[in-house]
């Protein structure tokens, strides 16, 4: 059984915080920005065996590879997706004086559980703090 864990502000605040950023470097790159086309490898259930056909496909536009993660992220809890993804970003390097552009392939293994579970206690912990049950800044 698999259970859904529902959005809270942190992971608001925190998707924010990306697409702001996001949009700022994408700004600075303009013209150079790069097309990441970015699919789940294999989709990895608690027992650590791939799980097929996920449909977690997207095409984006972004300075940076960590960009284009995050924006793979948002689409998979927007889609409702829930463990833990190996994500493969397929994108063009772009030329320079040095060198000729050439395709690249980046891996990262995402955690979607452990992310809504850090924005939960984080919650948590901002609750504490406006009772006084926690000390800002402790940790």
């Amino acid at each position: 059984m698999i259970t859904k864990i529902h959005v809270l502000k942190r992971a608001l605040a925190r998707r924010e915080r990306e697409e702001v950023y996001a949009a700022f470097a994408l700004s600075l790159a303009g013209q150079k920005a790069i097309l990441f086309h970015a699919e789940p490898v294999e989709v990895i259930d608690r027992a650590w065996k791939p799980i097929a056909g996920t449909g977690l496909e997207l095409v984006i536009r972004a300075a940076t590879s960590d960009d284009a993660y995050d924006a793979w992220t948002r689409h998979a809890e927007d889609v409702g997706a829930v463990g833990t993804h190996r994500v493969k970003l397929t994108y063009m390097q772009p030329a320079t004086e040095e060198r000729l552009a050439r395709e690249m392939e980046s891996l990262k293994d995402i955690d979607l559980d452990r992310l809504a579970l850090m924005d939960e206690l984080g919650d948590l912990y901002d609750e504490d703090v406006a009772l006084g049950l926690a000390v800002p800044g402790a940790f």
